[in-house]
This record gives structure tokens, sequence and C-alpha cells, in this order.
């Protein structure tokens, strides 16, 4: 039991330090991408559109509502899914 506990601790610990990275890099390409250089909001499409976005996101949409429960941004809504998303302003 030990041992699985302990690696049960470990495997969270990366996720979770994964999590940390990708939302560091989540403010970093919302000011990239949005419309208004240095400006921190970019609609929703335009972010999920994002080739270097696509590539280096597992699932943008789970990175994104990690981001707002850790009050790191903020959108209208509990998720948001590409097309009926696009506009929804995420700052």
């Amino acid at each position: 039991p030990t041992y699985s506990q302990s690696s049960s601790a470990t495997h969270l610990q990366k996720i979770e330090s994964r999590l940390d990275e990708e939302i560091g890099q989540l403010l970093i390409d919302i000011k990239r991408v949005g419309t208004n250089p240095g400006e921190p909001n970019v609609a929703f499409g335009e972010l999920f559109e994002d080739d270097d976005v696509q590539n280096y996101y597992e699932a943008l949409v789970g990175t994104l509502k990690s981001a707002k429960r850790r009050g790191v941004v903020t959108f209208k809504g509990q998720m948001l899914l590409k097309g009926m998303h696009d506009n929804v302003l995420i700052e």
C-alpha cells in the first residue's frame, strides 16, 4: 500500500506541475493571439485556431476551466465549445 500511495502522489504532482506550466503558457498565448496586442484578452475561437496553441495543449478547454477555477482567467459560462463559443472573450 505504501508504494502505490507514493507513486500516486508522484503521479498527481506531475499532473499538477504540467497544469501549472500550461496555465502559465496560457497567459502568454492569450496576450500573443489576442487582436489587441499586449491586451490580456482573446476570443476563444482565435485562441483555439492558433497553430501553436493546438500543438501545445493536451486539452485547451480543460486548461481554461482549471485556470478559471484558480481565478487566473475569466470568461462567460462554464465550458467553451468550438463554433458555439468562438466569440466568447477570455480575459
